[in-house]
């Protein structure tokens, strides 16, 4: 039996050492920093294009997808010149077809510097299924992983192609770190032009996939070292291209370019739709303009139902990523014509207080945002 000393003495040790612990974890000073970013629509971003005989600077990029990951944020863009499979020519380099992707990198979104090819039409060989084309890459990171998602064919042989003739597919290459090498590059069957991949929560994977409408299906990359990548489970229509469904009796052409994101436990998916203007058409709608137009769609469950908002901005192809002040924002193609048309272009995704967006016009010339940060001193 323990004595009435024995506790105490206890007691006093345990107090003895827990003061010690607690007296030698250091002391922090917290501070909030008042900071500005400023930046300027269209991004002056250029690159080099050979086609044998002249060597081009190229300021239209199309698709244009941002990563951030740590301070840099990376760069990879569907590469000039923009061809499909009727555009091949054997005369030319590469057949015609764009020469791979390049990754570009920058520390403050305005300088940006060619990091390396990710893939090189000129260095696969022959037999290569993804050796021509190249559209619409992006790259995601995923259970800290990095995956580079992109369309590729071959126009030597349909033979070579993975899914034979006109066999233009998807392709999913991974690595360890954001500028590869990615290996293990794999044809995602079944999946769709501009398919975009979301990691969620609860560690599954979704494809994301245009035809027509959208749609999303989970996606299986485990297999990816042996070249197995699936879709698997039911695929289902998650947002139509019909705009019926919230009101309008104008509708875009198609939907394509979806790209997912999770926030405040909301799932939201951007998306693509050009509108033409409709031919003796009376009931046309004209709050529903003409051009390129990207929507949103928001849903508490990833397989909804998603409420849309069908025309935010006129822009192109957007790809969210973490911005400087530690918030959402979006790189795009500009679609709003002038100055902009084509270009590279950047800005904050102006979210209401209700997680909601509203209509708003994207950004032309300098801008200057303020935010602030949190800075920690270490007291001695």
């Amino acid at each position: 039996m323990k004595t009435f000393h024995s506790y105490f003495w206890l007691f006093f040790a345990e107090t003895i050492i827990l003061s010690t612990f607690f007296s030698c974890k250091p002391k922090v000073s917290t501070k909030t920093i008042e900071k500005t970013f400023s930046y300027e629509n269209p991004s002056t971003f250029s690159y080099i294009y050979d086609n044998g005989k002249t060597t081009d600077t190229i300021t239209e990029l199309r698709d244009p997808c941002i990563i951030r990951e740590g301070d840099t944020y990376y760069l990879v863009f569907t590469h000039f010149p923009f061809t499909h499979h009727t555009s091949k020519d054997e005369s030319k380099p590469d057949m015609n077809s764009s020469p791979g992707i390049r990754l570009y990198s920058s520390k403050d979104l305005k300088n940006w510097t060619f990091e390396k090819w990710l893939v090189k039409s000129s260095e696969l060989p022959e037999d290569c299924s993804y050796k021509h084309r190249f559209w619409a890459p992006e790259i995601h990171k995923i259970k800290n992983k990095f995956y580079l998602i992109f369309y590729a064919d071959n126009w030597i042989e349909d033979k070579y192609n993975a899914a034979g003739e006109k066999g233009y597919v998807a392709f999913v290459g991974v690595s360890d770190k954001v500028d590869g090498p990615y290996e293990h590059i794999s044809w995602l069957k079944g999946a769709g032009c501009d398919t975009n991949l979301f990691g969620d929560d609860d560690g599954k994977i979704y494809a994301i996939m245009p035809f027509g409408n959208e749609y999303i299906q989970e996606v299986d990359l485990s297999g990816i070292e042996q070249g197995d990548i699936k879709l698997i489970g039911e695929r289902k229509m998650i947002v139509a291209q019909d705009n019926s469904d919230v009101g309008k009796t104008f509708n875009p052409d198609y939907m394509e370019a979806p790209w997912m994101i999770k926030r405040n436990g909301k799932y939201i998916l951007f998306t693509g739709s050009p509108y033409r203007k409709p031919k003796n058409n009376k009931n046309f709608t004209p709050d529903l303009e003409y051009g390129y137009w990207v929507g949103v769609a928001i849903a508490d469950s990833i397989w909804g139902p998603y409420k849309k908002e069908p025309q935010i901005f006129l822009g192109g192809h957007i790809a969210v990523f973490k911005g400087p002040d530690g918030k959402e924002w979006f790189s795009y193609r500009g679609e709003a014509g002038g100055k902009s048309q084509g270009l590279l272009c950047i800005d904050p995704i102006p979210f209401n207080e209700d997680g909601t967006i509203s209509r708003f016009e994207p950004t032309t010339g300098p801008k200057t945002i303020q935010y602030t940060e949190t800075e920690e001193t270490l007291i001695k």
